[in-house]
């Protein structure tokens, strides 16, 4: 059976690749901020504007289309970002498997039952792989998304099965 390798934890980053990505994290990082702030100020700003001409057919679909674009062009969190605790702990497998648990469920138990869905990044999973994420998800009652073409070696989309999500308690009293 082929087996892809692309599931399998990414390889354990050098020590000084790490700590430049580090300290261009802490220097850049809050020019990105204010400049990921302007721009999202600025598509709000057009929002307003365009919902004044709403009646125009594609108009909001267009304002959706622009905000995901730049989210694409400038995310709230780089994927070159490096945290502390990913400074200190890059290749640790027991420190990405406490991450990777505890995003599947805290997303499990505070999630909306209208919210199916979550998105774990790779900075979750770096030193356990996607493969971990999955066989991970199984057991919290999450199942790899079917629909939605990704890249692992991004995120993993997960989706809670509708049998899954939380019933009220009917008869209670």
């Amino acid at each position: 059976m082929y087996r892809d390798p692309s599931w399998d934890p990414l390889p354990v980053r050098g020590p000084g690749r790490l700590w430049l990505q580090f300290l261009l994290t802490t220097v850049y990082a809050p020019v990105h901020w204010a400049l990921f702030t302007v721009l999202l100020l600025a598509v709000v700003a057009l929002g307003f504007v365009l919902e004044l001409i709403s009646w125009i057919p594609g108009v909001e679909a267009g304002l959706m289309k622009l905000i995901d674009l730049l989210f694409k062009v400038c995310p709230p969190w780089p994927r070159w970002f490096v945290t502390l605790p990913e400074l200190r702990h890059e290749g640790d497998t027991a420190f990405y498997r406490a991450r990777v648990d505890h995003r599947l469920t805290a997303s499990k138990q505070a999630a909306d039952p209208k919210t199916r869905e979550i998105d774990v990044p790779l900075r979750k999973y770096r030193a356990v792989g996607a493969g971990y994420v999955a066989h991970a998800a199984a057991a919290h009652g999450w199942e790899l998304h079917p629909d939605t073409p990704y890249d692992i070696r991004r995120e993993v989309k997960l989706l809670r099965p509708p049998q899954c999500a939380r019933q009220p308690v009917q008869g209670a009293g």
